[in-house]
């Protein structure tokens, strides 16, 4: 994947760099006990460094990146667990589409996933 700038949508390094925002966020969070965040801000950034890898068409990578971030937003402004749960299901929507392509970062993608399950999100 290409780390030039396209016109149908962000690079890798901007995509990178929102899920690294994203990661950082999460651990400054106090919706969820430390280890949680801890947890949830790890796995961010290695769904990030799989992305960088694999070999996903950059317009599901884009889909995959805003909805992890829509869904640790969510999560930092402790939005109410219907919005919440909205996210979840458009990361996990997200998830189904990058899975054909890059296995690893969608088994990353579901750990995260069952992490906030474990939040009860």
């Amino acid at each position: 994947m290409a780390d030039n700038p396209r016109s149908d949508g962000p690079s890798l390094v901007e995509v990178q760099a929102r899920l690294h925002e994203v990661a950082r966020s999460l651990r400054g969070s106090g919706a969820v006990d430390a280890l949680s965040r801890q947890t949830l801000a790890e796995l961010v950034d290695e769904l990030t460094t799989a992305l960088a890898s694999a070999t996903v068409p950059p317009a599901e990578v884009a889909h995959l990146a805003e909805s992890t971030a829509h869904l640790a937003e969510s999560l930092h402004q402790q939005r109410d667990r219907g919005l919440l749960g909205s996210a979840r299901d458009r990361f996990a929507r997200a998830v189904v589409d990058v899975e054909v392509h890059s296995p690893v970062a969608a088994g990353l993608a579901r750990q995260l996933l069952d992490a906030l399950a474990n939040v009860g999100i």
